[in-house]
């Protein structure tokens, strides 16, 4: 069984454009229900540079939760970073992205998550990830299209 999450997407802007989305607009189109905590969420924060923070943000004096660190740093080309939940015990899951551009000036976004054999429920946590980068990703194209 793969236990890996891997797609690919073509979205209508260049790379720079979409690297932006992701690490500086994400609380544009990343929204409910993708959090660890619904009721203190003031936002995501992605630190832009290698050993950046990637934070859950519960209030405004910098309290929340740590979900990652960035363990690549490659703007606009490649993105990497950990990623891990409350309830997994300090398990933590590894995020790549790569932004490429294509023929037609658009993105081919390819991002993949593995680690999630490490999990309890392994199978399960990968298949509710699965779906969740999908409609993130969905959610993605539909933001930066729309300009």
């Amino acid at each position: 069984m793969n236990r890996k999450i891997e797609r690919t997407i073509t979205i209508a802007a260049i790379p720079e454009r979409v690297f932006q989305a992701w690490v500086e607009e994400m609380n544009q189109w990343w929204t409910k229900p993708y959090y660890n905590d619904h009721e203190r969420i003031h936002g995501l924060v992605l630190e832009p540079k290698l050993g950046g923070r990637y934070i859950e943000k519960w209030d405004e004096n910098g309290g929340g939760f740590l979900i990652g660190t960035v363990v690549e740093w490659l703007p606009p080309i490649r993105l990497a970073y950990t990623w891990t939940e409350r309830g997994w015990a300090g398990v933590s899951t590894l995020i790549r992205i790569e932004f490429a551009p294509d023929e037609a000036g658009s993105t081919r976004m390819t991002y993949i998550q593995e680690g999630f054999e490490r999990l309890p429920e392994s199978k399960q946590q990968r298949d509710g990830y699965d779906r969740g980068c999908n409609e993130l990703m969905g959610r993605l194209k539909a933001y930066v299209e729309k300009g």
